[in-house]
């Protein structure tokens, strides 16, 4: 019997590992993985288009694929059948509500986070929070537009959170501009001062910003991976991972 409640697990395919993201109640039409340290993603370099290409003898694409440029914004685009390879748009989201297409984003300690529903039809949003996309909480802009602009319902939609880098190794320096702009942002319990340091736990904001616009918090998934500390089957900015990435790839079947 499946969970009512959505869920993850891992698998590994010919070129590399990956987390499979589970909607609850038998929900199938809805594809999502994250592709983490492995042959593939290394040899891609975090080139979304390459990393596509060399997942495709055991995954066939589902159309083309939308892969912005992210920024550390607020911006979410809409996947289109047309594409995005030739000219890709500025953005940390990415929606998706038909067939016949594609949405990835990339990661090395930022937080992929994704929400998604089966009513009044399937979709997905795929969000990229690292640390200035939670101070300017991406995650609740974008429910914002999922949730004001049509019938979607946030009682009726789930999410799942990370791997991302853990609230004991992500810091900042009291005397950076952003540090104080996260000090105002996230809530008390999210962060803890230290010295010259201030530690901010960008997972538990993220968490509670889905609460925020509506989520119930059994309808929340966390995937308790750090990383920073889990090295081996993640890549990490912090540790020297400037290129390769965690590559997120979703559709609608």
């Amino acid at each position: 019997m499946k969970a009512p409640i959505p869920g993850y697990k891992f698998g590994a395919c010919g070129k590399n590992p990956f987390i499979i993201f589970i909607p609850p109640a038998g929900e199938d039409r809805l594809w999502i993985r994250l592709f983490m340290r492995g042959p593939a993603m290394d040899e891609a370099r975090g080139d979304p288009f390459l990393s596509r290409k060399l997942l495709a003898g055991d995954f066939p694409p589902a159309g083309p694929l939308a892969a912005p440029l992210q920024v550390h914004g607020t911006q979410i685009i809409r996947a289109s059948k047309r594409g995005q390879s030739a000219d890709r748009a500025r953005g940390d989201g990415v929606f998706l509500d038909e067939q016949g297409v594609e949405g990835s984003l990339r990661f090395a300690d930022c937080f992929p986070v994704i929400i998604a529903s089966d009513f009044p039809a399937p979709w997905i949003a795929l969000i990229h929070s690292g640390y200035k996309g939670v101070v300017e909480n991406i995650t609740g802009k974008v429910c914002e537009f999922l949730f004001s602009r049509g019938p979607a319902d946030p009682s009726r939609a789930w999410a799942w959170i990370g791997p991302g880098i853990s609230g004991d190794r992500y810091f900042r320096k009291k005397d950076e501009p952003w540090t104080g702009r996260g000090l105002a942002a996230f809530h008390s319990d999210n962060f803890k001062e230290k010295e010259e340091a201030v530690y901010f736990d960008l997972g538990s904001e993220i968490k509670m910003q889905l609460q925020n616009a509506g989520l119930a918090k059994e309808m929340i998934c966390t995937i308790p991976l750090c990383t920073f500390g889990d090295y081996d089957v993640c890549y990490s900015y912090r540790r020297g991972d400037s290129e390769s990435r965690m590559f997120l790839l979703a559709c609608i079947k």
